[in-house]
């Protein structure tokens, strides 16, 4: 067994199930003979997006590989998007001998530094004997802490050329082969409680605040901390927001969600929290979009943070009491808190505030469903189809089991933006993260619906986000992914144009003069296409999607929308200058 057989073996008996990677990578030629899918990409780029959405729906590790020089360079900005969004991957590249470093070998780049800034370890391997430790150490790093990306560099004459050898001697190989590991067991994340005295003393704040609402963000769906989430807001009667990357984990259908915060903030939403007496964020880095640039904190609020890293407290709002601890198990130590027959009087205090936070809850009721009334009742004024008017009926004829993938655009001022889009069921959203690189939700698509294929899954994108991996569209069809893509044609580059016309600037730059024919594209690819113009060819369309990515073809609807950047109804005043 060489090392790359080995490789692939410990891969294996991690639990994943699928790697990605262009098909001249060493790992997926060889993952086929060991049992796992090799998902061959037709760019190097979509392989870290694709593993990030099997790492988010799978609950393990991703795993993207390339070839040397360019093929690792090609990696980079999915890399900086999964550290961004603290998405636990592992990228094991191969890379010129060491032995000649300096030389001028063949596809020569020092690919450790160039992943250093991106990733949270980024280590050559020096000895072929090392590798079960470097890698069973990758996956540590990578699923503990703050989740993130790692990259393991592979020289040539440690590692050898795996499927490519025909004899290591001849290669330069060092002549010993690592032994596989008879003891590699998989790699769990391991779970940390907050302090004790600390629980106590949220647990007393939560209990006598009268007016309070949480933040859920990503690190509460990295942490899969769905049920003793549910379990916290109903116990303690707590209404809800979550970020973007915090959708998927309660039902945005529950009577307290309030839909997402900061820039994707509704009226309701805003009404109340701006008077809330205890703000709490949970697994949130209360980034800039998350909080309307910092000024979206309400005025006589105390402040509660809860995050697994001590040096992410006070980065942004600065807490009066700091939970440090995997969200899962402090969400479980405020439950076995608020259970303790030891706290009868608390309870009962508990009790009294419950009765009067029931009170907040009902008028809560009667605000959202009011707005969903406005929202839903909007004339449709204009001649052509608007984004607004698409994505609630995608919505409904998708259903709720649907995985929303996101993708950055103009688009995401609709389908970000609760109850234009709802997102009902667990994992239900698979959001792009806060470097927001275009393309990750085109090709994370085919990855959900790889990953989840007994689940619809739709992509909303702009077309020019579109067009950056429509190559992609090729694996889709020969994995039979059945995704579908819905891409609000605005023959252009929506949100950068909508500043543009705001400073009073033109916008030739950002408009497509030439536009090439989606459908045809699609269809030329082996997919299903369907171009909607008119309001009554919308729903047909959608239906056949469905129907056609349960027979696992992936699909594409081309809807050519009206370019109306009315993006009036966000709670950010500040979005012009960012």
């Amino acid at each position: 067994m060489n090392s790359w057989e080995i490789l692939v073996k410990m891969v294996k008996e991690q639990g994943v199930e699928m790697v990605f990677g262009l098909g001249d990578s060493y790992l997926n030629m060889l993952a086929e003979e060991a049992g796992l899918l090799a998902v061959n990409v037709r760019h190097e780029s979509a392989a870290p997006f694709m593993a990030m959405a099997y790492s988010r729906l799978s609950g393990n590790i991703g795993i993207c590989s390339a070839s040397a020089g360019p093929g690792t360079a090609n990696l980079v900005p999915g890399v900086l998007e999964a550290y961004s969004g603290c998405s636990p991957l592992v990228i094991p590249c191969h890379s010129a001998a060491i032995s000649t470093s300096g030389r001028g070998e063949f596809q020569e780049c020092d690919q450790v530094a160039l992943m250093e800034p991106i990733t949270k370890w980024s280590a050559q391997i020096p000895k072929a004997e090392l590798l079960p430790w470097y890698f069973k150490r990758s996956i540590t790093l990578a699923l503990n802490g703050v989740p993130g990306p790692v990259y393991l560099d592979l020289p040539h004459d440690v590692m050898g050329a795996g499927p490519l050898e025909a004899n290591p001697a001849d290669q330069g190989v060092e002549s010993s082969s690592p032994e596989y590991p008879e003891n590699f067991t998989r790699v769990e994340q391991q779970r940390i409680a907050a302090d004790p005295t600390s629980v106590e003393q949220v647990f007393s704040a939560l209990i006598k605040a009268e007016h309070p609402v949480v933040i859920f963000g990503n690190g509460a769906v990295l942490s899969r901390a769905f049920e003793e989430s549910r379990q916290f807001v109903e116990e303690f009667e707590l209404p809800f927001l979550t970020t973007p990357g915090g959708r998927g984990l309660i039902s945005e259908d529950h009577p307290l969600a309030l839909g997402l915060s900061g820039r994707y903030r509704t009226e309701p939403a805003r009404n109340y929290y701006q008077k809330a007496d205890l703000l709490i964020t949970v697994g949130s880095k209360n980034e800039a979009f998350q909080t309307g640039y910092w000024q979206h904190y309400p005025e006589r609020a105390s402040f509660i943070q809860l995050d697994i890293n001590p040096e992410a407290v006070g980065r942004n709002w600065q807490p009066d009491l700091a939970l440090i601890g995997d969200v899962k198990t402090v969400m479980q130590q405020l439950l076995n808190q608020l259970n303790s027959q030891e706290k009868s009087r608390e309870q009962q205090q508990q009790s009294e505030i419950k009765e009067k936070r029931a009170e907040l809850r009902k008028e809560l009721v009667e605000q959202k469903d009011k707005f969903q009334k406005k929202i839903f009742s909007e004339s449709k004024t204009s001649r052509g189809l608007l984004a607004r008017e698409i994505i609630p009926v995608a919505n409904q004829v998708f259903g709720p089991e649907t995985i929303l993938v996101n993708e950055n655009g103009s688009q995401d001022i609709w389908s970000y933006f609760y109850p234009y889009y709802q997102v009902e069921s667990r994992l239900g959203c698979l959001p792009v993260a806060e470097q927001t690189c275009m393309g990750m939700g085109i090709v994370g698509a085919i990855a959900a619906s790889l990953t989840c294929p007994e689940r619809p899954v739709l992509c909303i994108a702009g077309d020019s986000a579109f067009q950056m991996y429509l190559q992609e569209m090729a694996t889709a069809v020969q994995y039979n992914a059945g995704c579908t893509w819905l891409v609000l044609n605005n023959r252009g580059l929506g949100w950068i144009r909508a500043k543009q016309q705001r400073a009073g600037y033109s916008t030739y730059s950002t408009e497509f003069s030439f536009q090439p024919d989606l459908t045809a594209a699609a269809e030329s690819f082996g997919c299903l296409g369907f171009k909607v113009t008119e309001r009554d060819q919308l729903r047909p369309a959608l239906t056949s999607a469905l129907e056609a990515n349960a027979e696992g073809q992936p699909v594409l609807i081309d809807c050519e929308i009206e370019y109306n950047p009315d993006m009036s109804h966000l709670d950010d005043g500040n979005w012009w200058e960012s």
